[in-house]
């Protein structure tokens, strides 16, 4: 999913230039204000080319930071859900959902893990519970660890 993200941002951003130069090249030439249409439109594209570059870039800065100073926590495997929220040639990507309780405000926390296009289900050989890095001080920002526990997509 990563991948298809930062191809779509690259792809949005190249389109998005185009769009800027052509719009401002006509701007130029014809001399009519009119044109600078394709520029907005080139500007629209460029910048949500780049919100998904720094969408992308913000979550592996969050998952290198709990690296460093986050907290690994075990969280109990409540289930396997549909993420309706994405959908992909008419599929939905699964997330496997744990909980866990924070001692400090006694509040029960869900974690969900990253996409996956498969069952997780019969690799994780019974485990009952899998390792979240989470805040120390903000339960909201974590990441379901699933590497070594899960085999990667082919």
């Amino acid at each position: 999913m990563q991948k298809v993200l930062k191809l779509l941002g690259a792809i949005f951003m190249i389109i998005g230039l185009v769009f800027v130069a052509l719009g401002t090249g006509l701007v130029l030439a014809a001399r009519e204000p009119v044109l600078f249409v394709f520029a907005a439109m080139g500007m629209v594209f460029f910048f949500a080319g780049i919100g998904m570059m720094a969408a992308l870039s913000r979550g592996r800065k969050l998952r290198r930071w709990l690296e460093e100073n986050g907290r690994t926590i075990q969280a109990d495997i409540i289930g396997v859900q549909y993420d309706t929220r994405v959908r992909l040639n008419g599929r939905c990507p699964l997330v496997l959902q744990c909980q866990a309780r924070n001692a400090a405000d006694g509040k029960v926390y869900v974690f969900e893990s990253d996409s996956l296009w498969f069952d997780p289900t019969p690799f994780l050989d019974g485990r009952t519970a899998l390792p979240v890095l989470v805040d120390p001080d903000n339960y909201r920002r974590y990441h379901v660890c699933t590497e070594g526990i899960l085999p990667e997509q082919g």
